[in-house]
């Protein structure tokens, strides 16, 4: 066999197995999902203090985009086809933030900041789909919430925060919805109890 009957089988062998590749089934695409906040009513005055919003806390695998669904106590599986646009801890600070910017509940909002007067640290435990079974499927968020004296690094407050809202299945619409329901609750609570406990004489002096 010559050189060029050799180039011509390769050829054909390649070609074949590109038109088998056609045939295999296509994998179903990943939609992104976004969950948003209604805009908040402005606070009627603004509070005289700074805050400083940490990243959230989180373990590794709630530490991503993956859409996880708790099949029980100890197991948690991944969403086939969607993921949120931004790692969960991400997403739950940046709603918050907003929030209390659109509020104009501070006077001053910002991220990974030093020099300002308070601190919160955010442990985010829960975010996820929980599927107990019997058809009882639904969109919760566990999330602890404490507040420092950023210049004594004196804890002045904590509290946890949960939130659940039941969704009639997984598909992406409900996911959305179920999740905006739980930030929906969750978000303005943590913003409000920050404000209050913020703004609550120092005792640590």
């Amino acid at each position: 066999m010559n050189y060029l009957s050799i180039k011509i089988l390769a050829v054909v062998f390649v070609l074949s197995l590109a038109g088998a590749c056609t045939i295999l089934p296509e994998s179903k695409p990943v939609q992104l999902l976004d969950p948003g906040l209604a805009v908040p009513d402005p606070a009627g005055e603004s509070a005289d203090w700074s805050l400083n919003v940490a990243r959230p806390e989180s373990d590794p695998i709630r530490d991503s985009n993956r859409v996880l669904v708790r099949t029980g106590q100890s197991r948690l599986q991944v969403h086939a086809s969607a993921r949120w646009t931004a790692a969960a801890p991400e997403m739950v600070r940046t709603l918050l933030v907003r929030h209390l910017r659109d509020a104009g509940s501070l006077e001053q909002v910002r991220t990974g900041a030093s020099g300002l007067d308070r601190t919160l640290v955010l442990d985010l435990r829960r975010f996820e789909l929980d599927d107990p079974g019997a058809g009882r499927l639904a969109a919760e968020i566990r999330l602890e919430a404490r507040l420092y004296d950023s210049r004594s690094a004196a804890l002045v407050a904590r509290r946890l925060f949960e939130a659940r809202e039941p969704v009639d299945d997984s598909g992406s619409a409900e996911i959305v919805r179920g999740f905006e329901a739980t930030l929906g609750a969750i978000i303005p609570a943590v913003a409000a109890w920050t404000i209050e406990q913020g703004t609550l004489p120092d005792q640590t002096e």
